[in-house]
């Protein structure tokens, strides 16, 4: 029986359990056309016995790496005192567990909008540049209701400031802003527990903010590359000692990674058994505004700027 299998162009991983009864099985082996490895550790699986309980033995579990070409049959050969029988290893079916479509969370992005547009107040966006074929400039959406701000580090199209936005209370006055979002901008920040601070500080209490990050993903940008936050992460940037109200919060678009031919060994092999999540998002609402000084680090406004501003130009 297959628990679960990956594959990918140099191999495939498959997991699972395999018994001869009340034999022995002496040899087991994972093989596709001349590839072959041998399967010589097995594990206990105590929960077969309700099943099986006239087994020869309850260390039935099994799990093997064969490193292979692409696109061939594999086959799981079984051989014991009596003979031996060979089991082609296939795709998972569509009702198996590890096949279960998980429930995509409403991204929260429509309801910050229409807030918004209620509000017909001023909104800023951080990150507000065109960087590439899957971004896009925001302001269509809150415009004409809306008075839109682009910020990004660099001038471009769509953008009204440019700026450092770890100092974003340099430009803006305090309070003054009714919605601030970005999409996939805080792990470009080397500090985005300051920008949580400067959002607090030039939101009004009352408002809104609306921020993607990735959690599980490629590393992009360079050098400007620094961070993966998950919901939790985000929960701790934007928490009600920060000055905010968390509305939604949570992670979307399942992935699965794995892990370079050279590196496929003990628990490396059952990365892509495991879900990471793309992105993560928080939607939260200011309550209070933050003493001066209470988040705080040791960050020079020059270098601040320097360092910001070797994200790509594009």
């Amino acid at each position: 029986m297959i628990d679960n299998l990956w594959c990918d162009t140099y191999g495939v991983f498959v997991k699972g359990w395999a018994h001869a009864w009340d034999l022995p099985i002496t040899v087991m082996r994972l093989k596709s056309g001349d590839f072959r490895v041998e399967v010589s550790d097995f594990h206990d699986r105590s929960d077969l016995a309700t099943f099986f309980p006239s087994l020869h033995s309850m260390k039935c579990g099994f799990s093997a790496y064969l490193a292979c070409s692409p696109f061939r049959p594999v086959v799981l050969e079984i051989e014991t005192v009596d003979g031996s029988a060979e089991f082609e290893i296939s795709a998972l079916s569509a009702n198996h567990p590890v096949n279960t479509v998980l429930p995509e969370p409403m991204f929260t992005q429509r309801r910050f909008a229409d807030e918004m547009k209620r509000t017909g107040g001023v909104v800023v966006e951080i990150g507000a540049r065109v960087v590439g074929p899957s971004s896009s400039l925001q302001a269509g959406q809150f415009q004409p209701e809306c008075k839109f701000i682009g910020v990004d580090i660099h001038e471009a199209p769509g953008v009204d400031v440019v700026a450092d936005a770890h100092f974003l209370g340099e430009h803006f006055e305090p309070g003054s802003i009714d919605g601030i979002f970005s999409y996939a901008v805080m792990e470009h920040l080397s500090c985005p527990w300051l920008l949580a601070a400067q959002i607090n500080r030039v939101l009004k209490v009352g408002g809104l903010t609306l921020h993607s990050v990735p959690q599980a993903f490629p590393v992009h940008e360079m050098p400007n590359d620094f961070w993966r936050i998950s919901s939790e992460g985000l929960k701790v940037l934007f928490a009600p000692e920060m000055g905010f109200e968390i509305l939604e919060v949570g992670m979307t678009t399942p992935v699965k990674m794995y892990v370079h031919p050279a590196f496929r060994e003990g628990p490396m092999l059952e990365f892509a058994l495991h879900d990471g999540m793309a992105a993560s998002y928080v939607l939260a609402r200011k309550t209070f505004d933050l003493p001066d000084g209470a988040v705080s680090w040791p960050l020079q406004r020059s270098d601040s700027m320097d360092h910001s501003k070797a994200y790509p130009k594009h």
